[in-house]
């Protein structure tokens, strides 16, 4: 692909970034957003349009549900995460809380399955990033890493602030990572979001590689100890193990 390829690749996705930020804009508003020129921003929009990866309504263009398509055949693009939903979803049952699985993508984690019991609630996280460095998933799946690629991480990537008790140094993340290490677990003390604790455990692969991270969340006022919900979790997690050795051998 030569270099005008790529930049008209680039254009095309920047401005279906645009829209999902903006929840639908007109052409001007994704024009200012993008600093795309209007006549180029017109061209990749009808071809968009053309190709039904956003629709147009009342003079505002939103994303087609062709993403919608696309995310869902993402989301199940490995087999084995049946298994895993069907284990969180048995897990939210037993403890009564929201139970999350997510996967390492890019330095972040994205929640692939987010199961509880409560009806409203359902699936609100499904598809929702979080950092490495803020969220008890991200640092779960960080301790498994090489000490070599943690370092990497941390010196490629900035460590932003999301709330007062965000880990913001590098020598106090190290130290939580060793933390992690020894205890089988991470957690997120309202980290990410004020009024969210959440406890992770990593799910390896028969490698050892990092499959995904298994989570509890909640509000801390309602959830048990640290070790209760990691217990928890291990045995979940153990299970699922167990489960993706037999995949991998059958």
């Amino acid at each position: 692909m030569g270099k005008e390829s790529r930049k008209t690749s680039k254009t095309s996705l920047l401005t279906i970034e645009a829209i999902r930020d903006l929840e639908g804009a007109s052409l001007t508003e994704i024009a200012e957003y993008t600093d795309i020129p209007i006549s180029t921003l017109h061209t990749h929009l009808q071809t968009l349009q053309e190709m039904e990866y956003v629709i147009r309504e009342d003079r505002e263009y939103k994303l087609g549900m062709k993403l919608f398509h696309l995310g869902e055949q993402a989301r199940w693009r490995d087999t084995r995460y049946q298994l895993v939903k069907e284990k969180a979803w048995d897990l939210a049952n037993r403890v009564g809380e929201e139970v999350s699985f997510a996967i390492e993508e890019n330095n972040r984690m994205v929640i692939l399955f987010d199961e509880t019991t409560a009806p409203s609630d359902e699936g609100f996280q499904v598809g929702r990033y979080f950092d490495l460095h803020s969220s008890a998933c991200g640092k779960a799946a960080l301790a498994e890493f090489s000490d070599e690629r943690i370092h990497e991480f941390i010196e490629q990537c900035e460590l932003p602030a999301y709330t007062d008790n965000t880990i913001t140094n590098k020598d106090e993340l190290l130290a939580e990572v060793e933390t992690i290490r020894e205890q089988g677990y991470a957690v997120n003390k309202q980290e990410e979001l004020e009024g969210l604790r959440a406890v992770a455990v990593a799910i390896n692969e028969p490698d050892g590689s990092v499959f995904g991270t298994l989570d509890i969340a909640g509000p801390p006022y309602r959830l048990p100890e640290d070790d209760v919900i990691a217990k928890r979790l291990q045995s979940a997690v153990v299970e699922i193990e167990s489960a993706l050795v037999s995949e991998t051998s059958g």
